[in-house]
């Protein structure tokens, strides 16, 4: 089994490719072209580098949501492009849940909370049994006062992880000794985490044409059409 991992929802996007033995290589890239210049050509380099195609893929992982919008919908179109023969299999792999994974190891409650936009959080929980990610608060979008609420709620030992978790730490948990945050090595989501993901959740897997984005919020667009109809409403 051979899973080809997309991670295109974050700053620095990223390739990994990985069997039932583990990570046989990773790329990344956080310069200044955009993703849909690099993620095709990156992840072509690592499949060559392994000397591998393709077409000894049996998955293509990729992180469905949260995350930018532009980015997500570069990563899902990667995957269908690279899938669209239905030959190979598709895995949309929450960027959150994938953000904890780099936490697997760790004994108690993952939370990950990614800035949306000012005062607005991207948030989920996790714990990890045997490396199957457990689902202990559904991905959601918050307010920074929600944020609090939701990870004082959390039972036992809790690591934040994600680009706030060292600010939610500091501003709003200083002296909790059951609440701290990841170490910075920890904090980014890697493509790696999508492929070790998928290959335990392979119940998940579907074709390609099936695979959509979970923005968790409107996008720009949606917003942008509700507006004009209810303008239109208005004016009749």
């Amino acid at each position: 089994m051979k899973i080809l991992g997309i991670e295109t929802s974050s700053k620095t996007a990223s390739v990994a490719v990985a069997d039932e033995n583990g990570i046989l290589g990773e790329l990344s890239y956080s310069a200044k072209k955009t993703h849909s210049q690099v993620i095709l050509p990156l992840a072509l380099e690592l499949l060559e580098k392994l000397e591998l195609t393709i077409k000894d893929m049996d998955c293509v992982a990729v992180s469905d949501g949260p995350g930018s919008y532009t980015g997500l919908r570069i990563g899902i179109a990667a995957a269908k492009g690279l899938t669209f023969t239905g030959e190979i299999k598709c895995c949309g792999v929450s960027s959150l849940m994938a953000l904890a994974y780099e936490l697997a190891a760790f004994e108690g409650t993952v939370a990950a909370a990614v800035r949306a936009r000012a005062g607005v959080v991207y948030f989920g929980a996790y714990s990890f049994e045997n490396g199957r990610p457990v689902c202990v608060l559904q991905d959601r979008v918050c307010t920074d006062e929600q944020l609090e609420e939701l990870i004082a709620g959390l039972d036992g030992k809790v690591m934040l992880t994600g680009d706030i978790c060292q600010e939610v730490k500091e501003k709003l948990f200083p002296n909790s000794e059951n609440i701290s945050a990841a170490p910075l090595y920890l904090r980014e989501l890697r493509a790696s985490s999508l492929c070790a993901i998928a290959a335990a959740m392979k119940d998940n897997w579907t074709d390609g044409e099936q695979l959509n984005a979970r923005y968790l919020q409107e996008t720009k667009a949606e917003k942008d059409k509700r507006f004009s109809e209810n303008a239109r409403t208005e004016n009749i």
